[in-house]
């Protein structure tokens, strides 16, 4: 008896364009327990006095739990920072995590 081959996981992708004060972060791949803390390191420097962080999560192919709580965190800490963060265009698998989670809210 074989084994069927585990599909291959989509690695997290962040691209940053950071021109102060405004910030997009572009994720793409699946942001799950795994990928989180990656972006959370990514997000955390850019969380400063005035700045204006928008991360697009137009291309993650999946989010778990694990992600939301990596966004809802990185939004406590841009907010201690003096700095916002607002999620644009989340995909049909975020939005569906952020309506069963209830906090489809983090969505401007």
């Amino acid at each position: 008896m074989s084994a069927a081959p585990l599909p291959t996981k989509a690695p997290l992708k962040v691209v940053v364009c950071d021109v102060d004060p405004a910030c997009l972060v572009a994720v793409s791949g699946e942001l799950d327990l795994a990928s989180a803390p990656e972006l959370a390191r990514m997000l955390y420097p850019l969380a400063r006095p005035g700045a204006v962080v928008t991360l697009d999560l137009q291309n993650l192919s999946f989010m778990d739990v694990a992600g939301v709580r990596a966004l809802l965190e990185a939004r406590r800490v841009a907010s201690t920072a003096g700095s916002s963060l607002h999620i644009l265009s989340p995909g049909e698998g975020a939005v569906r995590v952020l309506k069963l989670t209830g906090t489809l809210d983090l969505v401007k």
